[in-house]
């Protein structure tokens, strides 16, 4: 499954990137997001969490993160599985950090632009095919507003909050919503 997609935040890109940097923080705005740790090499160890109603399925894997601060990007590598029926995933995905040429220089923002290759197999392979780019783009979207969030609340000297589970079903919903054109 190919995946292309970008979004605007506040900041300017120098000052961006170096957020982007701080893997922790990053994880706290991606839906469902947990890290577990991190080994000596610098790979993160974490999962994603999906709720369907009362049940959650984690899938728990690695990723290796490397950045270019000068160029303003980066690259993400990770692999995962659930426990139950062989779901697994593996991703990397590229991004890059410009300035937004719309914005004025006192309120400056820029923009993300990412490319994503994943591989699903077991039991959601099938899943890549009918509604994938769909729901990665509600994910992107809901990510974006998450990271706004984040440093509005950073500049605010607010404590972060912690992840939650992703909910299936409104997830499903805003992809067909955007699917339809139905905001």
């Amino acid at each position: 499954m190919r995946f292309e997609g970008e979004f605007k935040v506040p900041g300017n890109p120098n000052d961006l990137i170096m957020k982007f940097t701080d893997v922790p923080r990053m994880a706290r705005c991606m839906p469902g997001a947990m890290l577990e740790g991190q080994d000596g090499e610098g790979n993160y160890f974490g999962a994603i969490v999906v709720a369907f109603g009362p049940k959650k399925i984690k899938f728990k894997g690695k990723m290796s993160c490397e950045f270019n601060i000068s160029e303003c990007n980066g690259v993400l590598k990770g692999r995962g599985a659930a426990d139950m029926r062989a779901a697994r995933v593996g991703v990397q995905t590229f991004f890059s950090v410009r300035a937004d040429p719309t914005t004025e220089a006192a309120n400056p923002s820029s923009i993300v632009s990412i490319k994503s290759e994943a591989e699903l197999g077991g039991v959601i392979a099938d899943f890549a095919k009918t509604g994938g780019t769909a729901l990665a783009n509600v994910l992107m979207k809901q990510f974006a507003a998450n990271l706004a969030e984040e440093f509005a609340r950073a500049e605010a000297s607010e404590p972060a909050t912690q992840a939650q589970a992703i909910p299936a079903h409104k997830l499903v919903w805003s992809a067909v919503k955007s699917k339809f054109g139905s905001e």
